[in-house]
């Protein structure tokens, strides 16, 4: 009888720590937006197989007749694609449709292909003339503007509190225009700022500095750091500065 009651204990134990492993696996409680120039980290493998990552037709929708762009960047560049699974892949030429939420490729043939996004965890796109050096990263979580399981998120620094920024390319129908004899279709976008910490997002009202403020735990030492280094919290750039203050000070708790 003891010794089916231990049985039953390690076997519990070890249940409990799937569960566990698999909860950690499935939510990243941080974005790692390091250098991919370095290579696969610890638990990396590299994919040599392209059908690995998803390899159907992009959409035969055109966009000659929508002006404007669904895409992050209209250009190809570089990227290295980071899978839920651990694995990596590195793509030669890439883009993000921020129309559809999906990255197209090419392949050996030069044909246009999309990769499927349930798999991606995360892209990180390189600049073309310096492949150690990040263009952007984009993680893939959650789209809570549309309620979808996945959008692609822009990630704008390391750290316990990570500003985040879901773009949404739409398209919008202008009224009939008689002079040039029809309507005029083209996309604009639509940007939602927020906040990543311990595996959630956490949405602004807007990237202002009451905004900001209210997303993140309070410090004292914030308000002085912003009046010392005269920092005006109006860009992207300014939040990040604060971001990388406020999470040294977190790190050195």
């Amino acid at each position: 009888m003891k010794i089916v009651l231990k049985f039953l204990r390690i076997f519990s134990m070890l249940v409990c720590s799937i569960i566990v492993n698999n909860n950690l696996h499935a939510q990243n409680l941080t974005i790692d937006i390091s250098n991919p120039g370095q290579g696969p980290s610890a638990g990396m493998v590299r994919v040599t197989n392209v059908s690995a990552i998803g390899d159907k037709k992009a959409a035969s929708l055109t966009y000659e007749d929508v002006e404007g762009t669904p895409f992050w960047d209209e250009h190809w560049n570089s990227a290295v694609l980071y899978f839920k699974s651990g694995a990596m892949y590195k793509l030669p030429k890439a883009k993000l449709n921020l129309y559809t939420s999906e990255v197209h490729y090419e392949n050996e043939n030069g044909s246009e292909l999309v990769a499927e996004t349930n798999l991606i965890d995360k892209i990180a796109f390189l600049d073309s003339k310096d492949a150690t050096k990040i263009l952007a990263v984009f993680a893939v979580l959650p789209d809570y503007i549309d309620n979808k399981p996945a959008g692609f998120y822009r990630v704008f620094n390391n750290g316990a509190y990570q500003l985040i920024l879901l773009q949404k390319n739409l398209v919008k129908v202008s009224p009939f225009d008689p002079l040039l004899g029809k309507n005029i279709t083209s996309f604009f976008k639509k940007t939602y700022y927020g906040i990543y910490n311990n595996g959630k997002t956490i949405p602004l009202k807007g990237l202002d500095k009451n905004s900001f403020l209210e997303a993140i735990p309070f410090n004292a030492s914030i308000q002085p750091w912003i009046k010392n280094t005269k920092n005006k919290l109006k860009s992207e750039e300014d939040f990040i500065a604060l971001l990388n203050y406020y999470n040294s000070l977190e790190t050195a708790k």
